[in-house]
């Protein structure tokens, strides 16, 4: 199955904050409708084909030469998620201040804040739980 970009819609909208996407059907509709959603179609596209190619980077550079659908669609649509908060005026900020009362802490680097960062950690730690992970490392079969 090939992933679609309604998909990746649908995905961005579950796992992350982003609640309304606009369509394709509905940004060509005449008037345009959706022009309030959080994220607009001519933005989504270019940030999916953006993703799409930093993610087949990032599974060549984790040696993963296939990975199924549903993880394909769950780093898209993190990865997508990444490139709106860094858009985020205070997106590499240590700390977040709300008022005098309230605060959040996250890491100060977009790797250590990022959805797709931690996924990718996920998806490489569980590569090396593969007996055949050190094997194929090395190029060298351990005995």
């Amino acid at each position: 199955m090939a992933i679609t970009d309604a998909d990746v819609m649908t995905s961005l909208q579950t796992l992350t904050t982003i609640e309304t996407i606009q369509s394709g059907a509905q940004s060509e509709a005449s008037p345009e409708e959706n022009t309030t959603a959080d994220l607009l179609y001519a933005e989504f596209t270019e940030l999916f084909d953006q993703a799409e190619e930093e993610l087949a980077n990032d599974l060549i550079r984790l040696n993963l030469s296939t990975v199924s659908d549903i993880t394909t669609k769950r780093a898209l649509a993190y990865l997508i998620a990444d490139y709106i908060q860094v858009g985020q005026p205070d997106w590499n900020s240590a700390k977040v201040v709300f008022n005098q009362d309230t605060s959040v802490s996250r890491f100060a680097n977009r790797q250590g804040s990022s959805y797709y960062y931690n996924y990718l950690r996920t998806l490489e730690n569980a590569q090396k739980a593969d007996d055949g992970y050190i094997e194929r490392r090395s190029g060298v079969p351990i005995t």
